[in-house]
């Protein structure tokens, strides 16, 4: 049975962390930041504010998507590699909101979308990185704030689908 142990999380700031990590040489890793968007073009407002203000490319790259924002689509765009050890920093922007969060949206998260951008992270992860690769997703509690998901379902999930990752989650506070 898998347990919540699985799931480390770092009470902090996630963008802090990840600039670090990718450029430490015994302990380092490649890095990918799955995050929940819109499909409604708009991409400023919570986690997603962070990622536009520290890289300010994943931001100008979600806008450029165009007909491919639809739910279920994973747009990975990577912000970050290390010369010396090559690690990478990506983002993956997981098309798995339908609309933003209103009256009459209060849950604005597909499930069935989010579980699909999901499990295209991990085909990502096996198709571009080696076995050898040290590779990491590091996350913030995407899907249960402004997409108003349950956190205990996403985490459920988040094991099934990325069991044979490391996953370290941020639990943020604004």
């Amino acid at each position: 049975m898998k347990t919540l142990s699985k799931l480390p999380t770092i009470y902090g700031n996630l963008f802090n962390f990840v600039q670090e990590h990718i450029y430490n040489e015994y302990n380092g890793s490649s890095i990918v930041v799955p995050h929940v968007c819109n499909n409604a073009n708009a991409f400023g407002a919570g986690f997603a504010a962070g990622v536009a203000k520290h890289y300010p490319i994943v931001k100008e790259n979600y806008h450029l998507l165009g007909s491919k924002n639809v739910l279920g689509y994973v747009q990975f765009v990577e912000v970050e590699k290390d010369p010396k050890y090559g690690h990478k920093l990506i983002f993956a922007n997981m098309i798995a909101q339908n609309g933003t969060i209103c009256k009459n949206n209060r849950r604005p998260l597909h499930y069935g979308a989010l579980a699909k951008t999901m499990y295209r992270v991990s085909e990502y992860l096996l198709l571009s990185f080696n076995s050898d690769s040290k590779v990491q997703i590091h996350c913030p509690k995407f899907g249960c704030g402004l997409a108003g998901g349950n956190w205990n379902f996403i985490q459920d999930l988040i094991l099934d689908i990325w069991e044979d990752y490391r996953v370290v989650v941020y639990d943020i506070k604004r």
